[in-house]
């Protein structure tokens, strides 16, 4: 065999193998580069899966919340109708609605009125062993009284509450006490004389009750407090008696109101920014429109459902 033909043969093996390792080389660094692609694909579905545990989590957490208030208003209604299977129909129902602070009127079973309310905002007001609970009552009740231009007598706990919020302590005004109108105390015992001058402790204007009203007494004259107004003294909220002028206010209530007994109703509001929210003390707030048609459309007696 002639030398070129042995030469240019080793060359072709030597070619051969050069190509062949090329190819594996080749064939690892795609492999590296398909694993650390598998890797990633692997990340992302991890985090995905994480992602998608969250949500199925949040929304089974939300679908059993709103399974609990579909039942707690399931046993309203149920505790509803068990107290009120011996009230008697006349044809008209007022329907509340606590949860979505709407009202309702049904005739014949077709809605002819509806409005936003504002119903009890289901709070607590504890003091001296006492305990008031701000909520709209539930079950069925009638219409016993229609009252234009009712007036409010604001309870005890009113004159509490307002004394709280802004820092101030409660003085009860009783006929034949007297307050010091400055300070809400008793009037100093050395609140007149010489002796007033020599300790700097002048007499100054105190508060009584004379009659049906609330009078400042400075000297000697005398000045009638404002009716259906919060008395303050100093830092003090002053209760005046239940009979005097200045314990009823006018225009809180809006111009209409329907009695449904135990001291609740439905009348209007002197903060209509605030219907659609719970924030009454019990009674159905509704705007003074609303109201109006309401007390045109209601007869004594009729049923109201509060639910």
């Amino acid at each position: 065999m002639p030398r070129w033909i042995g030469f240019l043969g080793s060359w072709a093996l030597l070619v051969l193998a050069l190509g062949l390792a090329s190819f594996a080389v080749a064939g690892e660094w795609i492999n590296t580069r398909d694993s650390r692609r598998l890797d990633r694909l692997a990340m992302i579905d991890e985090l995905i899966a994480e992602r998608n545990g969250n949500s199925a989590t949040h929304l089974r957490q939300t679908a059993a919340r709103k399974a609990a208030e579909v039942n707690a208003l399931q046993n309203k209604v149920q505790s509803v109708e068990q107290q009120t299977e011996d009230v008697p129909d006349t044809g008209q129902k007022i329907i509340v609605s606590t949860e979505e602070n709407k009202v309702y009127v049904r005739q014949d079973g077709q809605t002819v009125f509806e409005a936003v309310c504002s119903t009890g905002k289901g709070t607590t007001l504890k003091i001296d062993g006492r305990t008031w609970v701000f909520d709209t009552p539930i079950g069925k009740f009638q219409v016993k009284a229609k009252e234009e231009n009712p007036e409010w007598v604001p309870p005890d706990w009113h004159y509490i509450e307002e004394a709280r919020k802004n820092a101030m302590r409660v003085v009860h005004l009783n006929a034949g006490d007297t307050i010091d109108a400055r300070t809400g105390d008793p009037p100093s015992q050395h609140s007149g004389g010489i002796w007033s001058w020599f300790s700097g402790n002048r007499s100054g204007p105190v508060l009584r009750v004379k009659g049906d009203t609330v009078v400042e007494v400075d000297g000697g004259s005398e000045r009638e407090l404002p009716p259906g107004k919060m008395i303050i003294a100093g830092d003090a909220i002053v209760v005046p008696p239940v009979n005097t002028k200045q314990r009823h206010f006018q225009g809180v209530l809006g111009q209409y109101r329907l009695e449904l007994g135990d001291g609740y109703g439905i009348h209007g509001t002197d903060e209509p920014e605030k219907l659609g929210t719970a924030v009454s003390h019990g009674c159905v707030r509704l705007s003074d429109d609303d109201i109006a048609k309401l007390y045109a459309m209601a007869n004594v007696g009729d049923t109201v459902i509060i639910y």
